[in-house]
Order: structure tokens, then sequence, then C-alpha cells
């Protein structure tokens, strides 16, 4: 039953989704677009909120040596974000700045290493 509903949920975000993208390009102005805009905020707020829930679960039922991978993942993930980064930024526009942009590659490897635990099954 949870299956149907999750892939209900996702199947929900994904047309909402495509649906405001095509809002936002197009610039249609309708009176309930604002309210249309809003409850795809709120539902993408929830879907995430889902996702750290069921991340965090998966971690708690996962073996130390796995928690101990995927945060070693998210060290490494970070610092390559961080370091192509400051490349494509010097090679752009020839500025060397180290601090700009760490917490855009943090957040990102966070997503990419965490997220996973969010989606598949602990197979632990």
């Amino acid at each position: 039953m949870w299956d149907n509903i999750k892939k209900c949920m996702y199947i929900v975000f994904i047309i909402w989704t495509v649906m405001v993208l095509f809002i936002v390009y197009k610039n249609i102005e309708f009176p309930f677009i604002l309210q249309f805009l809003v409850g795809y905020v709120i539902c993408l707020l929830l879907v995430g909120l889902y996702f750290i829930v069921t991340a965090f679960l998966n971690i708690r039922k996962s073996k130390w040596s796995t928690i101990k991978k995927v945060f070693i993942k998210f060290i490494i993930g970070s610092f390559t974000l961080w370091f192509l980064n400051i490349l494509f930024i010097y090679l752009i526009k020839g500025e060397l700045r180290i601090t700009d942009r760490i917490v855009n590659s943090i957040i990102l490897s966070f997503l990419f290493t965490f997220g996973e635990l969010g989606v598949e099954k602990n197979s632990d």
C-alpha cells in the first residue's frame, strides 16, 4: 500500500513540476497561478521533508560501516565539487576565490550522498 502512495506522490510531483516549468517558461498569467505556485512550493517542501526523514531512518537502520562509507563519499564529493567550481570560475572569469561557493558544494554533495538513502531500500 505504501509503495502505491509513494508512486502516486512521485507522479503527482513530476507532473506538477512539468506544469510549473511550463507556466514559468511561457510567463502565463492567470488569477489562480499564484495559488498553484504556492501549492507547488508546499508540495516541494513536503517531498523534501519526506526524503530527509526517510534518509535519516535508513541511516539509523544501517550498519556503522555503511554510514562510514556514505560519510567518506560525502567528504570526497564536497571537495571534488568545490575544486571543480574553483577551477571553472578561474578558467571562465580569471579570478581565484577559494572560499567562493563552498556552501553550494557541501549542499550538493549532501543531496547526492544522503539523497540515495532516501530513495533506495536499506540492503544491510
